[in-house]
């Protein structure tokens, strides 16, 4: 299992302990050999400038995305908008249309008017072609 240590204080350890400032260095530097590949304040240095490189991309993803959403509400109203003109005229051609049907369809009453009066004038017509035919039997009779 590795450990990560602080350098700099264990090397100030080893001096206070009395080993040698050259011995101290060697021992610390032989403990971060064994332990694997030990974490540096330029790891962290390094680990701190990619984060800040990729907060600046995120940044500018989200730029991207609200200027998207952005350009989305614009086009959703612009359909919205359509869509409402296109109702209005549609409400406005069926009731033109309705209009015209009932200006050239009359109701029931209207048609049962009509057809009494077609019926009366078929009526008075007959009558009118049996008195002719009458009166041209007197007179050619």
């Amino acid at each position: 299992m590795a450990y990560a240590i602080d350098t700099a204080a264990t090397i100030a350890d080893l001096e206070a302990a009395g080993v040698a400032p050259a011995h101290a260095k060697a021992i610390v530097h032989a403990i971060n050999g064994a332990a694997g590949d030990p974490v540096s304040k330029d790891d962290f240095k390094d680990l701190r400038g990619e984060f800040k490189d990729l907060r600046g991309e995120f940044n500018e993803l989200r730029g991207d995305f609200n200027a998207l959403r952005g350009d989305f509400n614009e086009l959703r109203d612009e359909v919205r908008s359509d869509i409402n003109a296109l109702r209005s005229k549609s409400e406005g051609d069926i009731k033109a249309l309705r209009d015209e049907f009932k200006a050239t369809f009359a109701t029931k009453a209207d048609l049962e008017a009509m057809k009494s009066a077609l019926t009366t004038r078929i009526v008075l017509a007959q009558i009118a072609t049996a008195m002719l035919l009458f009166t041209m039997l007197k007179v050619f009779g």
